[in-house]
């Protein structure tokens, strides 16, 4: 279907049945006759070269030492849509703040859990931008994403109830946010890899990367370790309570089995898998 952006005049082709239409040469937003003029970016800072190092010189446990000699395959700049929202929470009213979430139901790419979106720092979208990376079209309602942001309705009530205080929460929808990502291919001894750097602050998010053979053995040795170890603490344990040392040390080993194969399938692996646990 056709679609004429009211804001710019431009004409675009958009695929029928969506809530939601970007316009690719403004950004503007329709939903059900209703315009929306606020659209943001957070801009790249980090380019395709930097990305490139940032990733294949980030070395998880069990990357090769000559990571950083991979060969750079190809890099593409996704910019994901999220809606942008003011919160309230009355009586307390130094709690007000904004929050992102990602508007877009299926992402091309795979991204931490539970991975928490900036809302400061955006600035006003500019269409030359259009030019330099894939802006994906949001497809999920205002209404439906607002669910994800449950943490910081949490953490508010949270913060409420040290002052035996009920807060009413309240919200409205301020725009559409797009932020940056480099989605990478390389390729180390004729095997390829993947990676996804974040391109706004530079934070490597996702890196899939060849395991070394000492990395492997890293891996078996640790895995020995925390069968043994477990085993002697199992051991003095059963002494202090007068069962067999043995008992025990097999009580000790079995509870580390968790680890131990997690461990001993990473040493099994040709291929090792970061994902950032931490949050923005």
């Amino acid at each position: 279907m056709k679609i004429q952006c009211p804001f710019c005049g431009a004409k675009y082709e958009a695929p029928p049945g969506r809530k939601f239409y970007v316009c690719p040469y403004c950004g503007t937003v329709l939903s059900e006759g209703k315009t929306y003029e606020n659209v943001y970016v957070f801009k790249p800072t980090v380019d395709k070269t930097e990305a490139f190092r940032k990733a294949l010189n980030f070395r998880p446990f069990g990357a090769p030492d000559d990571l950083p000699s991979a060969s750079p395959e190809a890099a593409e700049l996704h910019f994901l849509p999220l809606y942008l929202y003011h919160i309230t929470f009355s009586p307390l009213d130094e709690l007000e703040t904004y929050a992102t979430a990602l508007a877009v139901s299926t992402p091309p790419f795979r991204l931490p859990k539970r991975y928490v979106f900036p809302a400061r720092w955006r600035t006003p979208f500019k269409p030359s931008l259009e030019k330099i990376g894939v802006f994906h079209s949001p497809d999920l309602s205002p209404e439906e994403t607002f669910s994800s942001l449950k943490d910081v309705v949490e953490e508010a009530r949270d913060y409420a109830s040290v002052f035996k205080v009920r807060v009413s929460i309240e919200w409205s929808f301020e725009g559409i946010v797009y932020y940056p990502f480099w989605q990478l291919r390389y390729r180390y001894r004729d095997r390829p890899y993947g990676a996804l750097v974040d391109a706004a602050e530079g934070s490597v998010l996702v890196l899939d990367y060849p395991i070394s053979r000492r990395g492997r053995a890293e891996g078996l040795g640790l895995a020995a370790t925390a069968i043994l170890s477990s085993s002697a603490v199992g051991a003095l344990v059963g002494a202090y309570l007068y069962l067999a040392p043995a008992l025990g040390a097999l009580g000790g080993a079995l509870a580390s089995l968790g680890a131990a194969a997690r461990l001993i399938t990473f040493a099994a692996s040709r291929t090792g898998k970061y994902e950032a646990a931490y949050r923005l």
